[in-house]
């Protein structure tokens, strides 16, 4: 007989732990105070002197219990956590759900005494990525929620790991670990459990030419996912061979939990006694679908998400924050640079390298001329451009010409790889082989460990990978990597801090259009024409100029690439011209400027632009008052100084409040309630 499926199950409190297991959970997963995600109240997860008594109440009723520890963390939180290994083992919690790469090498170094599983804010797409998890002693794959059942089910027969897949629950738009929106604009990070939600505001479908609404879609809620039900879907799931049935709401109270594990647990013993005489009960799905908070659907789970998979109306969105955030001009960050950290004296003898990542070969063409070091082509390319593609052959010709004219040529591969990307990427190699590039650049675990096996050309890890802290800079060392960028979302002193006596050379994103989320959902397609990649696509993406623009007016680019992925970013470009004398006298080794939306005349003025500044480092000039003056003009999109603003909490702490240093510009409406 097939080996039954678990139902797991999560718990926020103790009256929530107790609900589910008397539901019927195979398993629960929970977390202390630090070191996780959900930390949007200080009343959500257990205390940690709670926890050990937690996971012996799971295990007295023969419940399996795994410690969610899957936070990006900080050098300062990873040593914390690395204190308390002693006390996490003498836990015996069953399994370690982690995100962080650090955090993977803390406990995979040696033969781990606890097994580990991969958060879904991994990224593990394909069994590439599944590999190298393995090598550090990942026993389980919680799959991306933007991947189909039929790919998870690959996933876990090619890399033989557990797989495990959600069934129901909230869904996020982006893909995991892929939404940088909050984080960059208010420094509290969806990565590290502290999302304002931007993707539950209420926005405008335009034409950012003209500023008209498109398909009608005007201040609805066009990003707000409804929930996930696959209770319909027992038996194809327990057909593709996943391991566990995961529900997801560790914020939710044990009254909105228990009715559902109790319903998908009858489903699953009642399948598992007798497949042949299985049917769905549909009166118990019914009351599922009502005690839900929002519409219901199957996600990704065997297509692409098209309408109706969203809550335009609001009617049913819960509100936790819906407020519209815009991040504070470029000019005030410049005030308080001046007046908290001036530029350094001393000169710098060697300053930083300077890479510019181009949209198109036409931009890429023209900036062999500019005064840059590297030039970055390849990956995604946005198909509104109605530019020239990254040919093989048209590749060979700017290797060849990069090294005519002093360059280096760094080839970047997509931000999400799956079967498609992977088979792509391995036709390129092969037709690079003998006139490589200077360097690849990969986004994800998989991509790395994809390298590593067919190319001996330096591989750069990109911000995809979302690095933190020395120890996930030290594991992708030990992957393959010869270089990395860390996430978007490292605000300026830590990025200081990282610089410092490490090995791994580090490049720094200082300019440009920075991605706001990443979606396999496509507003354009569904909202215009009413279709998905899935279907006989009219292709309104291509030669449209796309944006989405919130209640208070910001215009966030909605750019989509070859895949049918939609990038949006964000409505502020970032500019730290001020700040490259602090990064280069950190150490530095390259900055990049994100010239994607930019047209070539302004991107070979901006890249100007920075060249002087790094030989006014190299002179010891001051950059402040001059950086104001000297950003070329007119800028094409507004700028802001970003994270480098910011500041993050030395230890990860829920939040007790809601935030009050947020340059709020409007709070939307309370749609009316619903149960």
């Amino acid at each position: 007989m097939a080996q039954k499926l678990e139902l797991l199950a999560p718990a926020g409190t103790w009256e929530t732990l107790k609900a589910v297991i008397e539901a019927g959970a195979d398993a629960v997963y929970v977390a202390g105070k630090r070191f996780a995600m959900r930390q949007h109240g200080a009343w959500l997860n257990f205390e940690e002197n709670d926890l050990p008594r937690v996971i012996d109440h799971a295990h007295e009723h023969g419940v399996r219990c795994y410690l969610a520890l899957n936070n990006l963390l900080t050098d300062a939180e990873l040593a914390l956590l690395e204190g308390w290994v002693p006390q996490l083992v003498s836990m015996k919690p069953d399994a370690l759900i982690i995100q962080d790469l650090g955090a993977l090498r803390l406990f995979g170094r040696e033969k781990p005494v606890i097994p580990l599983h991969a958060s879904t804010m991994m990224s593990i797409h394909h069994s590439h990525g599944a590999q190298i998890l393995k090598e550090y002693g990942v026993t389980r794959i919680i799959a991306s929620r933007d991947i189909t059942l039929q790919d998870a089910a690959r996933l876990g027969q090619e890399s033989g790991l557990e797989v495990e897949y959600f069934v129901h629950g909230d869904m996020c738009v982006a893909q995991g670990s892929q939404c940088f929106h909050s984080g960059i604009a208010t420094g509290m990070s969806a990565n590290r459990g502290k999302c304002l939600k931007s993707c539950r505001w209420s926005w405008s479908l335009i034409d950012r030419r003209e500023g008209r609404v498109l398909g009608e879609v005007e201040d609805q809620y066009l990003l707000a996912r409804n929930d996930l039900c696959l209770y319909h879907q027992i038996p194809e799931l327990a057909a593709s061979g996943i391991r566990c049935l995961k529900i997801e709401g560790r914020a939710r109270p044990a009254d909105y939990l228990q009715p559902i594990v109790a319903a998908y647990r009858q489903a699953i013993d009642r399948y598992h006694d007798d497949a042949a005489g299985y049917l769905t009960d549909f009166s118990t799905l019914n009351r599922l679908k009502r005690h839900t908070l929002r519409e219901v659907n199957t996600g990704h789970a065997f297509h692409r998400p098209g309408p109706g998979s969203s809550g335009l109306s609001g009617e049913r969105e819960p509100r936790f924050f819906s407020i519209v955030i815009h991040e504070r001009p470029w000019e005030e960050y410049l005030t308080v640079a001046d007046e908290r950290k001036p530029a350094p004296p001393d000169p710098v003898p060697s300053p930083p390298a300077l890479g510019v990542r181009c949209g198109d070969p036409q931009t890429a063409d023209a900036m062999l001329a500019a005064p840059c070091d590297w030039i970055y082509v390849g990956g995604e390319q946005f198909v509104a451009r109605g530019q020239e593609r990254w040919r093989e052959s048209w590749l060979k010709n700017l290797i060849a010409a990069g090294k005519r004219a002093g360059k280096r040529i760094g080839i970047a591969t997509p931000r999400i790889t799956t079967q498609r990307e992977f088979l792509e990427l391995g036709r390129l190699l092969e037709a690079l082989s003998h006139s490589p590039p200077d360097e690849y650049r990969v986004s994800n675990v998989g991509a790395l460990a994809f390298m590593r096996q067919h190319t001996s050309v330096p591989v750069h890890g990109d911000y995809g990978l979302n690095p933190w802290n020395r120890a996930a800079v030290a594991w992708l060392h030990e992957a393959g990597a010869h270089s990395w960028t860390p996430g978007l979302e490292l605000p300026l002193d830590t990025l200081l801090d990282l610089a410092h006596d490490i090995t791994l050379p580090m490049e720094v994103v200082v300019h440009g259009a920075l991605p706001g989320m990443l979606l396999e959902y496509c507003p354009i397609g569904v909202h215009v024409t009413k279709t998905t990649r899935t279907d006989p696509c009219s292709g309104p993406c291509v030669g449209g100029q796309y944006a989405l623009r919130d209640m208070a007016g910001g215009i966030y680019w909605l750019e989509a690439d070859q895949y049918c992925r939609n990038h949006l970013f964000m409505a502020s470009d970032l500019c730290a011209l001020d700040r490259i004398g602090q990064l280069a006298a950190a150490g530095v080794a390259r900055i990049r400027i994100e010239g994607q939306l930019y047209e070539p005349e302004y991107l070979h003025r901006l890249i100007v632009c920075y060249r002087e500044a790094l030989d006014r480092v190299k002179a010891g000039l001051p950059l402040a008052s001059w950086a104001m003056e000297h950003v070329p003009q007119p800028v094409p999109r507004p700028l802001t100084g970003g994270v480098f603003g910011h500041k993050i909490e030395v230890v990860s702490q829920p939040l007790t409040e809601l935030p009050t240093n947020l340059t709020i510009l409007h709070a939307a409406p309370q749609p009316r309630k619903t149960t």
